[in-house]
């Protein structure tokens, strides 16, 4: 039935409308992989896609100032530029963030998130505006911590990518002494050896999936998998996807029912191209069979990203991401005085290693310091902050 379907809509339609057709028919019954098995990415078609997003476009024009927030912030998918501009957000409309006890950057990481984990600044009752911080998905208790009907999202990232810049940031070479791909002759074998260390923020193995709250234990259960993808689906309102995060900005403005200035941000600790592994079409297919649960997660919501880019309506979109861009440079040239490298290895005894980019902003001014570093400005916020807030 499908098929016939599908033939019958592709004989009335020109050339490019037939090869749109056929890719959204694809992905709408399940068939169509975001990546083939060689690896090659299939394009978002931004443009490409008038045909079907004109019949998609959603017609809601009206939506509500959100304030109360959850940004699960994933390891090694671009996160911590969200994270920086969900801070921004927090802080310009005094709202309450919830931060991690003792000045830490992150909640513990080895655990599922719990409410006892936040620095008291609001009574045990009370709750936050904002969780965005590094966490471990778990439902009740962010519940317990958010006020009502928070706006959840996320941001995920091709599980080659990501596992490859975990390789590199965490030094798992100098940890166990293989290279990546020696790690992928046995990657079982070496999983383990690193499990039983204790040393690692996370397991080298679908770390995407372990953040959304997925235990070791079930990595190779798929009726759990599919069970928390569904979780994921119902709870979540936007995954963002990280090859796209122009386009996942505009979604998060409309999500957040904000102005465009306020999802505005630059690139925060990206490394440099020529520090990236090159990886070959056979250690590439290795990575995602191993981080299976990972290409799970991120093949579903791409094509439902894909679904969200079209009801939003590609024109528009293309507008929009066009408009972002111009802020964005006008901010840079207000805000930027310079840009450097650092190794983050030497900042602490860390255990990590990567060079990034790092912006030298303006000192003297408060937007570009709360779009440059807000996390050093979190805890004085929260201290002045109105507790009736």
């Amino acid at each position: 039935m499908a098929a016939h379907l599908m033939a019958s809509c592709y004989n009335n339609l020109r050339y490019r409308q037939r090869l749109i057709l056929v890719a959204f028919c694809l992905g709408g019954f399940g068939l169509m992989s975001v990546y083939t098995s060689h690896g090659n990415k299939n394009s978002l078609l931004i443009g490409e896609v008038e045909v079907i997003a004109s019949a998609t476009k959603s017609t809601n024009s009206k939506c509500s100032h959100q304030k109360n927030i959850l940004f699960l912030k994933t390891h090694k998918c671009g996160s911590t530029s969200v994270y920086h501009t969900i801070l921004r957000y927090g802080m310009k409309k005094s709202l309450s963030i919830a931060l991690p006890k003792q000045g830490n950057r992150w909640f513990p990481k080895w655990m599922l998130f719990q409410r006892n984990m936040v620095a008291p600044f609001l009574p045990d009752k009370d709750r936050y505006n904002i969780v965005c911080h590094n966490t471990r998905y778990n439902k009740a208790e962010i519940d317990k911590t958010l006020g009502k009907g928070a706006v959840r999202f996320s941001i995920i990232r091709d599980p080659v990518n990501v596992f490859e810049s975990y390789y590199k940031y965490y030094k798992i070479e100098n940890r166990i002494r293989v290279n990546l791909t020696t790690f992928y002759e046995d990657p079982s074998h070496y999983f383990y050896l690193l499990l039983k260390s204790k040393s690692l923020d996370l397991p080298a193995r679908n770390p995407m999936m372990y953040d959304f709250g997925l235990e070791v234990s079930d990595f190779d259960n798929r009726t759990v998998i599919e069970g928390k993808l569904k979780s994921i689906e119902k709870e979540f309102d936007l995954l963002m996807i990280a090859k796209h995060f122009d386009e996942s900005m505009i979604l998060l403005q409309q999500l957040l029912c904000c102005a465009l200035n306020d999802v505005v941000g630059f690139k925060i600790n990206s490394r440099f191209d020529n520090l990236k592994e090159i990886m070959n079409d056979s250690l590439k297919q290795k990575i995602r069979e191993w981080n299976w649960a990972d290409q799970l997660l991120y093949e579903r919501f791409h094509r439902i990203f894909y679904t969200k880019v079209q009801r939003h309506g590609t024109s528009k979109m293309s507008k929009a991401v066009s408009q972002l861009q111009r802020e964005r440079e006008k901010y840079k040239a207000r805000c930027v005085e310079g840009v450097r490298v650092r190794n983050i290895g030497e900042m602490a005894k860390t255990g990590v290693s990567a060079k990034i980019l790092i912006y030298n902003g303006n000192s003297s001014d408060h937007e570009c310091q709360l779009l440059l570093n807000p996390g050093a400005l979190t805890w004085n916020h929260m201290s002045t902050i109105d507790r009736k807030e």
